[in-house]
């Protein structure tokens, strides 16, 4: 039996009815209103985020973030389009908060400050703005690491080798420093160093005002200095010719070569320990970059406890931190050293096979020309 529209009309209008709030007097003979209470949905409250610059002095910029508020600012603007978040969506975490976030675990080494610092952030959630802000940083490595492209930039790094030790011709002072990292699964006693701890074995050449110009973080920790040096790509440049005309400073873990000067192991004349007394001086500006940069970045330090990443997780941190290590520079962040650092393992000694005859040459004509 059908219905028809009007009888349809009626139904949705009893139907209505049916639903109303009844009145208290149909129960109990009253005659007040019994009201229904309907449940008012509340906005979502999100808390200010408390680890921005504002309201920060500088010292306290520097002190949580390791670099200063203009070098942060220009790093922001850098990597910016790579942090913002593509969608609105759940409030998603803006750039500079991943960007700040990143800044303060490299400096303190250790994920607690950061949980706090973002309202209880989990750690798979930290580990992938960590993934997201190294990618960004690393793009632009070559813009900050690098070695001077002019003839005149070069000179300027040569005189100020010879200002602070006297070295004539001197185009960096290099070396290699460990940074500690949790043991991996595949090969793990290739990363074991001599010092019985798990580590990358990291190479980096450096200019007088400790400007990183060169870093290769690819090998393990029981590589030993040399041997990383000649399967580097600056062992070649240098031995094709594609480097300008001097040589670098190194300790005696590497085999002197015509463009690498070493110590000699017995200074005999007086022309020998002016030679060795410059330099030791030379040189010591690489034993100050290492205090300076695990001083500024405790990621890279023993003290700070050893890093749990994949060794090549851990090497791009090592790029990123010399970036990072280098924009300081520019803008002017204040070096400072931890006396508390543990001192650098010492490399072992070159081999008669790491040296030429061609460089021991130079060195002796280096010594006779310079030094008498």
């Amino acid at each position: 039996m059908f219905r028809s529209r009007e009888e349809d009309a009626m139904l949705l209008v009893l139907a209505a009815a049916a639903v109303q709030p009844r009145r208290a007097e149909d129960r109990e003979g009253g005659g007040q209103e019994q009201v229904v209470p309907v449940r008012i949905r509340q906005p979502r409250r999100f808390r200010r985020r408390t680890y921005l610059l504002d309201g920060l002095s500088d010292e306290e910029v520097v002190r949580r973030y390791r670099l200063s508020r203009p070098a942060i600012q220009e790093l922001l603007r850098l990597v910016a389009e790579d942090l913002e978040p593509q969608t609105k969506r759940n409030k998603a975490l803006p750039g500079v908060c991943k960007l700040l976030a990143v800044l303060q675990f490299l400096g303190s080494a250790t994920f607690q400050p950061v949980t706090s610092l973002l309202n209880g952030m989990s750690q798979p959630t930290f580990s992938r703005i960590l993934r997201q802000v190294v990618e960004a940083v690393m793009k632009h490595s070559r813009r900050f690491v690098n070695f001077p492209e002019t003839a005149a930039e070069w000179q300027q790094v040569k005189r100020g080798f010879f200002l602070s030790g006297g070295m004539p011709d001197c185009l960096g002072a290099v070396d290699c420093t460990h940074v500690a990292l949790a043991p991996p699964r595949e090969g793990e006693e290739m990363f074991r160093n001599q010092k019985n701890f798990h580590s990358l074995n990291v190479q980096v050449v450096c200019d007088s005002h400790l400007r990183i110009m060169s870093v290769n973080s690819a090998f393990p920790g029981s590589c030993g200095d040399s041997y990383i040096l000649r399967q580097s790509a600056l062992f070649h440049k240098f031995q094709q010719g594609q480097m300008p005309e001097g040589w670098l400073v190194g300790d005696a873990g590497y085999g002197v070569q015509t463009w690498l000067m070493t110590p000699l192991k017995a200074s005999k004349t007086v022309a020998e320990k002016r030679y060795n007394c410059a330099h030791r001086k030379t040189r010591d500006c690489i034993e100050r970059l290492f205090g300076v940069w695990k001083s500024r970045f405790r990621c890279l330090s023993s003290t700070g406890g050893k890093l749990l990443y994949a060794p090549t997780r851990v090497a791009d941190l090592v790029i990123v931190c010399a970036v990072l290590h280098n924009l300081a520079c520019k803008h002017g962040v204040p070096q400072e050293i931890d006396e508390e650092l543990p001192p650098e393992i010492e490399g072992l000694p070159a081999t008669e096979g790491d040296s030429s005859e061609a460089g021991r040459k130079r060195r002796a004509q280096l010594i006779a020309s310079y030094f008498t």
